[in-house]
């Protein structure tokens, strides 16, 4: 399975990178169809290399004066292209490809060929069946983020209206992600349904994924499943079930989406504090967002998940009506 897995996403990027190449192609040949000359001088400058390259290798007797004639004259082509290239506004990364990823260049490998950020994205993705996020994030993300939808009216016994507390939150989360570093606290979103916790989670995991960090975006509920699959089924998955369970703990940022949903136990409140104290202990960023009011959190989760996320996350209440109807 994971073997599939994987040549999936490697077909993926062959893909992408073929396609990148096909499209640069295509723009330079309308480039020289506009520009017959600069096709021409293009023409003259790979010559005039093969030129110089024979020179070099041959060594004639008159080798400096070669040597200087043909650099001479390989340098008029390339002057004379830069004009032509600044007089029609291009430049030489018009002829480029143009990839999804400017540090692996599609490849999903760095240069010191270690996994790139986008690549390791792209598994976490596929691994824990988060194949509509990019789709998810492309409408809730912090440049769609509309405050008017929030009332500027007190509501109930909140001291601040719900625009203005969602405005203190915004602001909290957008440098959460602007400075996002070992000394950034993690978050705790608790509040009722519908008044905007999912849609800032989702709104920070767009940002991070844009900055190349690696996100995983789970319900409670799935994360015990996958912590399960991990702990109890040994079956012919047993490899991809390990790394699904290892990258909730080498993330940059887990986000847990509607804690106290899963079926909650003794397992389940221990493998929790396990992961919360782990990425604590590794300076690794965790979100959770929960419809339960504080109090009944400490009724249902031990004294030390408790004790860490009540002195070590930052905590946002939202309120408000329901957004949804």
């Amino acid at each position: 399975m994971k073997d599939i897995l994987l040549r999936k996403i490697r077909d993926e990027y062959d893909q992408k990178r073929h396609r990148a190449f096909n499209e640069a192609q295509r723009r330079k040949e309308d480039i020289y169809k506009a520009l017959p000359m600069l096709e021409e001088l293009d023409k003259q400058i790979a010559l005039t290399g093969i030129e110089l390259s024979k020179v070099v290798l041959l060594k004639p007797e008159n080798f400096e004066e070669e040597i200087t004639k043909v650099r001479s004259k390989l340098d008029g082509y390339r002057e004379e292209k830069k004009l032509v290239l600044k007089q029609n506004s291009l430049t030489e990364d018009d002829f480029k490809p143009v990839f999804e990823c400017k540090e692996c260049e599609d490849t999903g490998y760095t240069s010191s060929q270690e996994k790139c950020k986008c690549y390791k994205q792209k598994i976490i993705e596929n691994l824990y069946d988060m194949s509509n996020i990019k789709y998810r994030l492309q409408k809730e993300n912090f440049n769609l983020f509309d405050i008017g939808v929030f009332s500027a009216e007190k509501f109930k016994e909140e001291k601040l209206s719900p625009k203005q507390n969602m405005k203190n939150i915004l602001e909290a989360c957008g440098n959460f992600c602007l400075n996002f570093s070992r000394e950034s606290p993690s978050l705790l979103f608790h509040g009722t349904t519908g008044v905007g916790k999912t849609f800032m989670c989702n709104c920070i995991a767009s940002e991070l994924i844009e900055k190349g960090k690696t996100v995983i975006y789970q319900t409670a509920s799935n994360l015990i499943e996958v912590i399960e699959e991990h702990k109890f089924k040994k079956t012919e998955e047993a490899g991809i079930n390990k790394e699904n369970y290892n990258y909730l703990f080498e993330c940059d940022l887990l986000i847990i989406d509607d804690l106290g949903t899963e079926l909650n136990n003794s397992f389940t409140n221990s493998e929790l504090f396990n992961i919360i104290n782990a990425r604590m202990i590794s300076d690794r960023k965790t979100i959770i967002s929960t419809n339960l009011p504080l109090a009944d959190l400490a009724l249902v989760y031990s004294d030390r998940i408790i004790s860490r996320i009540f002195n070590e996350f930052a905590i946002f209440k939202f309120f408000g009506k329901d957004l949804r109807f």
